[in-house]
């Protein structure tokens, strides 16, 4: 007779720890007073820990709620699929509570005053240099306020993003503004805050995440290639499609690399739509890469998604096609592509 390991009852199972958060929320974290440390908002740090160590929280007045509850990755890419699902494992809003994953813009906070390492900041005096890049769906930004040169860089650094956080919200920080630069020196016609919000929604109000772009290349030896690319997409657009999944396919080539007629093409469509098929809504299809003989499909997916890897690993197998998967929840693997 074999030998069964008796299970666990169920007090005693470990639940996932984004569902042990919300069992907890139901039944006690919802009563945390946001005014004042207690011992429940020492249990709340405890349990956002558990999903991620690098997970931050805040409390801040809700929009349609009274109160809301921000659970975010602070800026950091890597972070972001555990704040994102721990919100879509949410319960609905009440009238107390409300949640988010990412730090919502706050314009009013452009306008007080910040006191951080032992100086006031008026943030109202703070101008901007603003440079938009319609080719690359984003802006590019240089801050100034007078009391930067007596800062540190690091400084200068906290404020700038603390500054634009709040005049655009995390997500759109990071999915709108490219460069951005502390500044020492004021810029020759500075701008302001109102100023960075139109630039913005003007490069906002150009994107579409369905259009495909081409566009052609050459490597260091003067190899041409091509790309094809949905320009306007951005990792914030599927937070938790945070695993890289690229797919290697060799084709008939012309002397220099390129797809070598038509029925290459068309071999190539077939192969790019079964991969489409596979993937279905558990991923998404960001470009490709023609070059040397050789299309690089570029598919992210959720990395927690073990189904959608196994589909993706037969289905290589039975096209006779590489096929690699690393986590990049930045999406860094096609940035020259998106920007």
């Amino acid at each position: 007779m074999g030998l069964f390991r008796r299970s666990q009852p169920s007090s005693e199972r470990v639940s996932h720890p984004v569902s042990a958060f919300w069992s907890w929320w139901e039944a006690r974290g919802h009563r945390v007073d946001p005014h004042r440390i207690s011992p429940l908002t020492d249990e709340l740090a405890e349990l956002v820990a558990s999903i991620h160590p690098e997970l931050v929280w805040e409390f801040g007045k809700g929009v349609d709620s009274e109160h809301r509850l921000t659970v975010s990755a602070g800026g950091v890419a890597a972070v972001r699929p555990a704040a994102e699902r721990w919100l879509r494992a949410a319960p609905a809003p009440t009238e107390t509570w409300e949640f988010r994953s990412s730090k919502e813009a706050d314009p009013a906070g452009a306008g007080q005053t910040l006191e951080i390492a032992g100086a006031r900041i008026n943030l109202a005096e703070t101008t901007f240099r603003v440079e938009s890049s319609p080719e690359e769906l984003r802006v590019h930004i240089g801050v100034f306020h007078p009391r930067f040169p007596d800062l540190s860089d690091q400084v200068r650094g906290q404020v700038s993003y603390l500054l634009l956080d709040w005049l655009l919200g995390e997500d759109d920080v990071e999915r709108w503004l490219g460069h951005i630069e502390p500044l020492v020196v004021p810029p020759g016609l500075g701008g302001t805050a109102q100023d960075v919000v139109s630039a913005v929604d003007q490069i906002r109000s150009q994107r579409d995440i369905n259009e495909w772009t081409l566009a052609r290349f050459a490597d260091e030896k003067g190899r041409p290639g091509m790309a094809l690319f949905r320009r306007g997409l951005r990792w914030l657009d599927h937070p938790t499609l945070d695993r890289h999944q690229l797919v290697t396919a060799r084709y008939r080539a012309q002397p220099d690399g390129l797809p070598a007629d038509d029925a290459a093409f068309e071999e190539l469509q077939a192969m790019e739509e079964e991969l489409e098929s596979v993937a279905g809504t558990r991923g998404v299809l960001v470009g490709h890469e023609s070059h040397c003989g050789s299309r690089r499909f570029h598919v992210y997916t959720d990395g927690e998604d073990q189904n959608v890897d196994a589909d993706l690993r037969r289905w290589a197998q039975q096209r006779r096609v590489s096929l690699q998967a690393t986590a990049d929840p930045a999406w860094s693997h096609v940035r020259h592509m998106t920007g």
